[in-house]
């Protein structure tokens, strides 16, 4: 049997979860770094995928592993390039800038720990990875 580590699924929304953990941290470190500038406006990203991704048509199909698994049909997992944008609502300063440093503190701590569980769970699948081929190996 051959598995094409490569093109695991799992670990290709591992990584493109982590891309956007990444993506919003660049974000709030801008927003941090301009909360001094008049007029600028507080921006984050589009951090959930949407289901037109979950709906591509170039996504990767999920597939049922064990016969109790539901079927999903057409369901699969292609996120895109997080979308940046403006956060609307939000109070301005008198030099209309909007960034609120306990907020962007907020959002900064919420994205390292989810890079920290997806971390260990890339630890985790890699483990097991190793584990299965050195189990392989010795039978």
């Amino acid at each position: 049997m051959s598995i094409d580590f490569l093109n695991d699924p799992t670990l290709n929304a591992m990584g493109h979860y982590m891309t956007r953990l990444s993506k919003r941290q660049q974000v709030v470190a801008s927003n941090i770094a301009n909360i001094d500038t008049p007029g600028y406006k507080t921006k984050d990203i589009s951090f959930y995928a949407t289901l037109g991704e979950l709906m591509s048509a170039n996504a990767i199909p999920m597939k049922a592993s064990q016969p109790e698994h539901l079927p999903m049909g057409e369901l699969a997992f292609a996120p895109s390039e997080p979308d940046v944008f403006e956060v609307q609502g939000l109070p301005a300063r008198a030099d209309n800038n909007n960034v609120d440093l306990d907020k962007e503190m907020l959002k900064l701590g919420e994205t390292s720990f989810g890079y920290s569980v997806m971390t260990q769970l890339l630890r985790v699948k890699f483990h097991t990875i190793s584990a299965s081929i050195h189990e392989g190996s010795a039978g």
